[in-house]
């Protein structure tokens, strides 16, 4: 008797073993089948970017970036007198309506610290917005799109706030008022223009793990 166990190049495998090589076979088919569906692979050779995002994204954010600059340059030069005006205006707050206010430390430390925190962080907005709008196009990536509109998101929440807070008063320049509006404009058609489906279609798709792919896929 033939052992079918043995190692005979010549032995024929049964039907059992030829079932489970197959089986085997399609487990490991539908394993790279879901994960490439989960996680899609870039394309290699993407083309150059849309002119939505290379040219005009980038054209509406150097006005808004030229605009805040000269906020932030024209605050830096009337820093202390920002920081009176808003002492101020926290102290006469104070007295309005006491309950609940900062006392009259608190308010000196806020007043100074905030004008120069808010032109730090504009900088930021800006400078980070800049990097992850060039790095969506120099780096066909979705993920560096939308860290940009996470910054501008933030800047756009920021800026009525800011120009309440440190601009909007009758001794300092109307000016920055209105570029800070313009700002706001600007950075909003550059954000949009991020978000045209020309520019949807041309990044790599989302590899973000999508549940409702590998229902579909099984």
């Amino acid at each position: 008797m033939i052992d079918p166990t043995s190692e005979d190049p010549d032995r024929r495998p049964s039907q059992a073993e030829l079932d489970a090589q197959d089986l085997a076979e399609l487990q490991r088919t539908s394993a790279d089948r879901d994960r490439a569906n989960l996680y899609p692979k870039p394309p290699t050779a993407p083309g150059p970017a849309p002119a939505a995002l290379a040219l005009h994204a980038r054209v509406a954010f150097w006005g808004a970036a030229a605009a805040g600059l000269v906020c932030v340059v024209y605050g830096a030069i009337n820093l202390g007198a920002i920081r009176d005006l808003l002492r101020d205006r926290m102290l006469a707050d104070a007295v309005a309506t006491p309950k609940g206010q900062p006392s009259a430390g608190q308010i000196n430390t806020f007043a100074s610290v905030l004008p120069v925190a808010g032109l730090i962080v504009t900088v930021l907005f800006l400078l980070g917005a800049y990097l992850f709008l060039r790095a969506t196009a120099t780096h066909h990536s979705r993920n560096c799109r939308n860290f940009f509109l996470t910054i501008v998101v933030l800047n756009l929440m920021c800026i009525p706030v800011g120009l309440d807070l440190f601009f909007r008063y009758p001794s300092l320049w109307s000016g920055t008022v209105i570029l800070g509006w313009i700002q706001f404009a600007l950075l909003l058609v550059s954000a949009v223009m991020t978000l045209r489906r020309v520019v949807d279609r041309w990044l790599p798709e989302s590899t973000r793990m999508r549940p409702t792919r590998m229902l579909r896929a099984r």
